[in-house]
């Protein structure tokens, strides 16, 4: 498979092409002049190769977006850069009132060729007003096209296609994918493919070419498509064929070339980052209710973002961004069966009709038969005895380092039924999070609560028969109606005050209590300067459009340094032998604000520096997301522990057990000293701190470790 150019890298160069090609083309936008280029990059070497019409403007969008008004209506072509989509707004008047209107208001048609960038959404912890998707407040705009960025579309032909137009167009980023490798070749990974659809090849349609049955049909734009995508995959792996729909123009909402897509498909979800309320996904359902209502198996469904502000702290923000988890509920919750279908596609059930299933405002709409239970429907069925029991649900050996684990949550409610595969626990070990699936369809019976400590191999639950499970008096599917008994026990408890410790700090004191137990440590700190690192970081980042700063810097030294250091980066097994490491494994330390995960980089001294940033992104990025499992925790023969709280300048790392060394990277902060010849001169110093098992390593080895690492970064 072609390796990949990162979408940040597609969009520099497509600029580049549309300005080698048109020579009244210009570019507005703040920063976007070199060396800067852009506060994502995307605008690097613009203006050095164009410095007539390459202007890094005053902080005003409004002002920027009025002059490329003018600009336009002059005949030239301009591409705007907001630096943050969340400050479009301040541009809304000169795009309602000049730029959109000049097609149409001077008795003649007039061509505006204006293209107004705007990096948009969250992910990044940036905050309430650097993190927002505002494609939503652009909608029905006459004369204003909507396209936006995805990996699986060519920026220039993006940018082709708006242009081609001569009206105005915004083109929303998604700031999550500027690192991120495009797809090529028709392949999304060994599973899915991809083939473009429309005109224009607007859609790009993602799916498995060997699934069978009716599939659901995802409609996913920029950003979200890869949550879509690894969203399809998950319900893939539970039985559900599902395939993702990315368009690269949001509006006009065009559905040709998906006609013969919803005339197979059985589910629509159309889904989205921003707040839910007058949204894109409700200007396709509308369209795709208008247009192709006969085709359809039931209403469009919408999934979006929380309706509430988005917060810095990364486990908050992903509490309220659309994630990946939300579009796979969503998918699931569809009838896994479609509705049977004539020979054009027709729908063909003929239930009654029913208010409750009729969709609003459509005329003519069929209505889509109801699926909930009505209220005379018979209650589910009593306890079993013990002859009737289920299959256990019992937890697996996911740690050999752990002796117990923690039963985080319980993902299907007491008494609810599940399907075979269907994760229905969460338990968290000292490295991860593991989900526990159902091995058989049929009743849950929660045996231990949510918070306890289950040991490996251990029933935590049944699956019971649902033939098993008699009838009730009391509210159907709550844990009452259907183990009263053993409710009633637990009534009787007595609350202990207090509040318990959060698993997942109990699983670090766990770490942190046998580490100190059983692991001699020393520790030596020297202060080294980095200021050569940290330009080599911002070169490596302009060149490779990955993110790159010193973390990965020093992780990739770590890893150049094993063959010199071999021993440091050994293990001591219980009998007392020494097991050298064939490879570097580099454990990171990620903090997402309710737990500290340990994700590995294996064989990272196999990685380019791009690649090994790209690593890093992904660990983070599952983390945050709480993807993390036992296989990406496994393996580390070397911890970085990042302590670069601002103003933390030295710190003592904790080595984990199955480990020789961690290396604490603190902040930075500056300092003067006197150079060689007397002179004063300033520079950028990191006190790197090494703890090590001082039964494999000596002081003398951790000296010229860090020594040598010193040199390293001072390159």
């Amino acid at each position: 498979m072609t390796r990949a150019e990162r979408v940040s890298r597609n969009l520099n160069r497509a600029l580049h092409a549309l300005f080698a090609a048109d020579e009244r083309a210009w570019l507005l936008g703040e920063d976007v002049a070199d060396p800067y280029g852009g506060a994502f990059k995307v605008t690097q070497g613009l203006s050095t190769a164009y410095p007539d019409r390459v202007l890094s403007t005053p902080l005003s969008e409004n002002g920027i977006t009025g002059v490329a008004g003018g600009l336009a209506l002059c005949g030239d072509t301009v591409i705007v850069e907001i630096m943050f989509g969340d400050f479009a707004g301040l541009a809304f008047d000169p795009i309602l009132n000049l730029i959109t209107k000049s097609v149409a208001m001077y008795g003649e048609r007039t061509p505006m060729r204006v293209v107004i960038r705007c990096p948009v959404g969250g992910g990044r912890g940036y905050g309430a007003t650097h993190s927002q998707s505002p494609q939503k407040h652009f909608i029905g705009i006459p004369h204003l096209a909507l396209y936006e960025l995805s990996p699986l579309h060519d920026a220039a032909d993006v940018l082709a296609a708006a242009l081609r137009r001569d009206e105005p167009a915004m083109l929303f980023e998604d700031k999550i994918l500027y690192t991120q490798r495009r797809y090529v070749d028709g392949r999304v990974d060994d599973r899915l493919a991809f083939e473009s659809r429309g005109a224009d090849g607007n859609w790009a349609r993602v799916h498995d070419p060997d699934a069978t049955g009716a599939p659901t049909l995802v409609i996913a734009p920029g950003g979200v498509a890869n949550r879509a995508i690894a969203a399809a995959t998950r319900a893939a792996e539970r039985g559900r064929t599902v395939e993702v729909l990315v368009p690269a123009r949001l509006y006009p909402v065009d559905v040709d070339g998906l006609r013969d897509l919803l005339a197979g498909a059985h589910g629509v979800i159309v889904a989205e980052e921003s707040t839910a309320g007058g949204t894109w996904g409700s200007e396709v359902a509308a369209r795709l209710h208008a247009e192709a209502w006969s085709l359809l198996r039931g209403p469009v469904e919408l999934v979006s973002s929380a309706d509430r502000v988005i917060p810095s702290a990364p486990h908050l923000e992903q509490a309220v961004l659309l994630g990946t988890d939300a579009i796979l509920d969503r998918i699931m919750r569809l009838p896994a069966a479609p509705v049977a279908t004539g020979d054009r596609g027709e729908r063909t059930d003929t239930a009654p009709a029913d208010p409750a299933g009729v969709s609003p405002g459509v005329p003519g709409a069929v209505p889509v038969p109801r699926t909930d239970p009505s209220p005379v429907d018979p209650p589910p069925s009593a306890p079993t005895t013990a002859a009737q029991a289920g299959v256990p649900v019992d937890v697996p050996r996911l740690n050999p380092n752990d002796d117990s684990y923690v039963l985080l949550e319980w993902l299907v409610a007491d008494g609810a039924t599940v399907e075979a595969g269907e994760p229905v626990a969460a338990v968290e070990t000292s490295k991860a999070i593991e989900e526990l699936a159902a091995s058989q369809a049929g009743v849950l019976r929660q045996d231990v609560a949510a918070g306890a400590d289950c040991a490996p191999g251990a029933p935590i639950g049944q699956i019971l028969p649902e033939s098993a499970v008699p009838a009730s008096v009391d509210t159907p599917g709550s844990p009452a109606a259907a183990y009263p008994e053993q409710l009633e026990a637990v009534g009787t408890r007595t609350a202990t005050p207090g509040r318990p410790l959060p698993p997942a700090q109990r699983r670090i004191a766990d770490v942190v209590s046998t580490s100190h137990r059983e692991i001699p440590v020393a520790f030596t700190a020297v202060r080294v300067d980095v200021t050569a690192a940290l330009a080599y970081a911002r070169r490596a980042a302009d060149q490779t459009g990955a993110t790159v700063g010193l973390t990965e810097v020093v992780i990739a030294a770590v890893a150049a340094l094993h063959e010199r250091f071999g021993a440091l980066y050994a293990r001591l097994t219980g009998d007392g032998l020494v097991v050298d490491a064939e490879a570097p494994s580099i454990g990171l330390t990620v903090d997402v604000g309710t737990g500290l995960f340990l994700p590995v980089i294996r064989d990272a001294a196999g990685l380019d520096l791009g690649d090994l940033a790209d690593a890093v992104v992904a660990l983070r990025m599952k983390a945050l997301r709480g993807r993390l499992r036992e296989e990406d925790m496994a393996g580390m023969n070397f911890l970085v522990a990042l302590n670069d709280t601002p103003g933390v300048t030295v710190a003592r790392p904790i080595i984990p057990p199955g480990v020789t060394c961690a290396l604490s990277v603190p902040d930075v902060h500056r300092e003067v000293v006197l150079d060689g010849d007397g002179g004063v001169r300033e520079r950028t110093v990191a006190d790197l701190g090494l703890a090590y098992d001082h039964r494999l390593v000596n002081g003398a080895q951790a000296g010229a470790y860090l020594a040598a690492l010193g040199e390293v970064l001072q390159r």
